[in-house]
């Protein structure tokens, strides 16, 4: 069957059911960001140590990801060809807190490989929303990659996590588009709860203004970041773990008592009597003496020589030098440094230049990660302006990201005199190198204009000439 030919309840179901698909996948890589994933290969070193100590878990993934969406931060947008930002689009930007919403959308396309952008009237203008994948599903054409259908979920109720409202986007083959608002049934009697579909609502364009933001898109497919991580993290976890429970049994010196009657350190009923055995990080281990079914020492071991030892701590170095060593490891496939992860502090290269030119692999990312966001922003912003009836034509929107190298004021100021002073660069073109903004940069000018017109004015005051005395002065 064509797509064309699909009803609204048979699209609704299509989309339903690649929503809930999407869900399943996005809850598992968002559990590794939040750390709280599934660590069976843990439960079984708990379970050996009777639970006496948390897993010890790092949360790398989580560290990785920040340290890539603290340097994509989106500035404005403006026209291709002008240096300036659009005052238009910085309105609509801002209106919609897109400099906010802008961290949430990064952290969704790395950590579960996309999100979506969708656009909408409101009294105010056009209204831009970032939705996660597992409340959102589209249909995107195989030739065009446009949206051609999309189907978002959310729910009524803050407190309730459970979604009964949706709505459903369609083209309309009359022309237009058409919005279908479905909302969950309550169950009456054994009719178990359904989808009921309102009646359609007519939209003046064509478009679904919804669109994708895939990360590391492979024919329609998008990557998490995390993919490569995420082994590396579990045996971080399975290590560190397994460290705790040496910690517990071998890391501090133990008391080790051979042929200690069993009355001197269990009460009558069998239990350990806590006032002859206090160990607050472990055990004495006690080996006890022949006994009889009663409890008596036997006859030929009446004076049984007691020996008292204590067994001398290990060393975890092993296990230090394999969490150095997965940092590394996984320092390597993020393009960050050991140090990032909290290994190999010693090894950091003395200047903040060699410091940038080690992690110049993760800053040519994060400007190829810019890349790729800023074509999803440009379509956003071109549906948005048309929204608010504007016209765009044929004039292409660039979005504009901070240098994500983050250079300091003095490596700027630097950079910006060395221009000027070989010829490089004018003082207006060393002044917006420095970092000063265009409104900046007037004002200075101004200024400058100001104490040239000062200075000029008491030149030439004081080489006025002085007109000639009188006879009768």
């Amino acid at each position: 069957m064509k797509l064309s030919d699909l009803s609204d309840d048979q699209w609704f179901k299509r989309l339903s059911a690649r929503r809930d698909d999407n869900a399943r996948t996005v809850s598992k890589l968002w559990a590794y960001y939040d750390n709280r994933q599934p660590m069976y290969h843990v439960a079984r070193i708990l379970a050996e140590q009777d639970n006496k100590f948390p897993s010890l878990t790092v949360n790398w993934c989580r560290k990785y990801i920040r340290s890539m969406d603290g340097r994509s931060i989106l500035e404005g947008f403006g026209y291709v060809g002008q240096d300036s930002l659009d005052d238009d689009m910085q309105k609509i930007m801002l209106r919609n807190e897109l400099d906010l919403k802008h961290s949430l959308n990064n952290t969704s396309t790395m950590v579960t490989g996309w999100s979506y952008g969708m656009v909408g009237p409101s009294d105010d203008g056009a209204r831009i929303t970032i939705e996660s994948p597992d409340s959102m599903a589209v249909e995107r054409d195989p030739l065009t990659g446009e949206v051609v259908a999309a189907l978002n979920f959310w729910s009524s109720d803050i407190e309730d996590a459970a979604d009964d409202r949706a709505v459903l986007h369609l083209p309309d083959p009359r022309g237009g588009s058409r919005l279908i608002d479905y909302e969950l049934g309550k169950p009456v009697g054994e009719k178990r709860q359904e989808w009921m579909a309102a009646p359609s609502k007519a939209q003046a364009s064509g478009l679904v203004p919804v669109v994708p933001f895939l990360n590391q898109e492979r024919w329609g497919r998008p990557s998490s970041q995390l993919v490569d991580l995420i082994p590396v993290v579990d045996a971080a976890n399975f290590t560190a773990t397994s460290m705790m429970a040496t910690i517990l049994r071998h890391a501090m010196p133990r008391i080790l008592a051979i042929n200690i009657q069993s009355a001197m350190f269990l009460n009558q009923d069998g239990s350990v009597n806590s006032n002859a055995l206090k160990a607050a990080t472990g055990e004495m281990w006690v080996v006890p003496a022949p006994e009889d079914e009663e409890g008596n020492l036997l006859p030929d071991n009446d004076v049984p020589d007691v020996d008292i030892k204590q067994l001398p701590a290990s060393d975890l170095r092993n296990f230090h030098d394999t969490m150095s060593l997965l940092a590394r490891i996984g320092a390597g496939l993020c393009d960050l440094t050991p140090s990032d992860f909290g290994f190999g502090v010693s090894d950091n290269p003395p200047s903040a230049e060699s410091i940038n030119e080690s992690k110049r692999e993760r800053l040519l990312g994060i400007e190829r990660f810019n890349r790729q966001q800023g074509a999803g922003y440009e379509r956003i912003m071109r549906y948005a302006l048309a929204v608010e009836g504007q016209e765009v034509g044929k004039r292409l929107i660039s979005p504009k990201f901070r240098e994500p190298a983050t250079p300091t004021k003095q490596s700027m100021a630097d950079a910006a005199v060395k221009a000027l002073e070989n010829g490089i660069a004018d003082t207006y073109q060393a002044r917006v190198d420095y970092g000063y903004t265009a409104t900046q940069i007037a004002d200075i000018e101004g200024r400058e204009r100001a104490a040239r017109e000062q200075e000029s004015e008491t030149f030439e005051r004081v080489l006025r000439p002085v007109p000639p005395l009188s006879s009768g002065e």
